[in-house]
């Protein structure tokens, strides 16, 4: 779905065949593709029922591009009137800057809002979410839809994760843990953190590396929760005290998982009968 792709399929649905007239329509910044992988890959034998379902999977796609366009005017317009009625300023220009200095760039792919969301935002919220790591303008606003700005529903952040089912439900008969699974909860403010936390892992940040410890030593699945909880509680801390997201220095965060890696096995050395 980018414009190289649509231009390309907007040329084939309109009858164009040559593999070679078809990649002039390529962009010139593209670096993932050689041109002659891309021309390859569009020898085809152009058969009339793909060429149809085609056709009709672009219309399709513009359809309800169009749809969401609407949807996104008819966002700003709810949070204009919220901003009003609370009698709260917009400011178009980034207010909060992380420890390295710049503001992080909100980059804009899939379907993220085409309007300018982010100052209602802010105005409402108090604090720049997107300057969270992971956090885009959508996820933002999906959070603040869940959940609000008003953190005071919650007496602090473990109860707020254990309200999104992302905290151990501990299960106790007899003295006798029987299990600690999160509990099921049907919740779109966990689903975002989530999937916020299945990108964050990729990242090279104090939460990326904490995602990878954890999917090393328990899979994937549970770091992830765990990850997501762990956003809970920073997305908890943001909205209560209004305070400006800092990233955490790496190597601070390495430093001292190293030392508590140090103390633990200097614990079980002694345990063995043996010093360090």
């Amino acid at each position: 779905d980018g414009q190289t792709g649509l231009r390309i399929i907007d040329a084939i649905v309109a009858g164009e065949r040559d593999p070679e007239r078809l990649i002039e329509l390529r962009d010139e910044r593209i670096r993932r593709s050689t041109p002659a992988q891309m021309i390859a890959a569009l020898r085809r034998d152009w058969r009339e029922e793909h060429l149809l379902v085609l056709g009709q999977a672009l219309e399709a796609y513009r359809f309800f591009q169009q749809q969401l366009a609407a949807c996104d005017v008819k966002i700003q317009a709810v949070l204009q009137r919220l901003t009003e009625a609370a009698q709260l300023s917009v400011v178009r220009e980034p207010t909060t800057a992380r420890a390295k200095g710049k503001p992080r760039k909100n980059r804009k792919g899939g379907n993220a809002p085409t309007q300018d969301l982010l100052p209602y935002l802010n105005a409402l919220s108090g604090v720049d979410l997107t300057q969270t790591i992971g956090v885009s303008v959508l996820a933002s606003l999906t959070l603040i839809a869940e959940i609000g700005t008003d953190m005071r529903a919650w007496p602090n952040e473990k109860a707020f994760a254990s309200w999104l089912g992302l905290a151990p439900d501990h299960k106790i008969s007899g003295g006798k843990i029987l299990s600690t699974r999160t509990r099921k909860v049907v919740n779109r403010a966990s689903n975002v953190l989530r999937l916020i936390a299945l990108s964050v892992g990729k990242t090279d940040t104090v939460l990326g590396h904490f995602y990878r410890r954890i999917r090393a030593r328990a899979g994937a699945p549970k770091a992830m929760t765990a990850t997501a909880r762990k956003l809970a509680c920073l997305i908890y801390h943001l909205l209560k005290t209004k305070e400006a997201y800092v990233e955490p220095e790496v190597a601070t965060y390495l430093e001292r998982f190293q030392k508590h890696r140090l103390v633990a096995l200097s614990r079980q050395a002694k345990t063995l009968g043996f010093e360090l």
